[in-house]
């Protein structure tokens, strides 16, 4: 028994220190807006660490003091209530359900795309594994600063000034986004636009209010007709009809 807590305690110490590094290297990784945006859930993932860490110094603390018996009911209670708050605070704030906004959704599509032509190709004796790697982390780098930077938001964006933030070559863009989503880089932009207007008239009482070509400005289009035009292409019906289950 003494020895399972010992190995108890250093997994939870490991965990705890995994998800210090990993936390705090997502948020170096992303925008202040972003986080600003996504507060609530930043306040969340970082409480909840913060919390363990108290309880895993309770739990130290305990075994220093209280002998077998008392430590191990003692420790419990810490575990018990540390869920309990964690779980209140869900319950509380159903929001975090949803994840964060903008969630990289496009990448996720493409992501699932890749693995399944690696598959594909695996099973005919080919290995493409290098191009879809290669394909994969510059779909990451572009999912990540538009989800980080909302550069979609400007209407006067171009596939040159996201390549010079990126470092990376245009062509290999244009090329990737061809091959893995079948996009141009003009639907690319547009399908994030169209997202984060979804979003907004989904959660933002204020945008429920808006009109189509108020819609269309404050999501990054420079006019409604390219507005009706991208939702036509991506969507297959008008704005009107798209944006109706959102206004609601």
């Amino acid at each position: 028994m003494k020895y399972h807590l010992y190995f108890k305690s250093i997994s939870y110490i490991s965990y705890l220190a995994w998800t210090s590094y990993e936390l705090f290297k997502y948020y170096q990784s992303v925008s202040k807006s972003f986080l600003l945006k996504n507060r609530l859930i930043v306040f969340w993932l970082t409480g909840d660490l913060l919390l363990k860490i108290v309880v895993l110094g309770c739990h130290i603390a305990f075994n220093l003091i209280y002998q077998d018996q008392v430590q191990m009911m003692a420790r419990d209670f810490l575990y018990a209530g540390e869920f309990a708050i964690m779980a209140l605070f869900l319950f509380l704030n159903p929001r975090l359900l949803d994840g964060p906004f903008l969630k990289g959704l496009v990448f996720q599509h493409s992501h699932r795309e890749i693995q399944e032509k690696t598959e594909g190709f695996k099973e005919f004796g080919f290995d493409n594994s290098k191009i879809n790697v290669k394909n994969k982390s510059i779909l990451e780098k572009l999912d990540r600063y538009f989800e980080s930077e909302f550069i979609f938001l400007k209407p006067n964006i171009s596939l040159n000034l996201v390549a010079h933030s990126l470092k990376i070559k245009p062509r290999l863009i244009r090329i990737c986004l061809q091959e893995e989503l079948d996009f141009s880089f003009t639907d690319y932009v547009n399908s994030w636009r169209i997202q984060y207007a979804e979003e907004q008239c989904r959660d933002n009482p204020r945008w429920k209010s808006y009109k189509i070509e108020v819609i269309a400005t404050e999501s990054g289009f420079g006019t409604r007709q390219s507005f009706n035009a991208a939702v036509k292409k991506l969507k297959g019906v008008s704005p009107g009809q798209h944006f109706a289950k959102y206004m609601n």
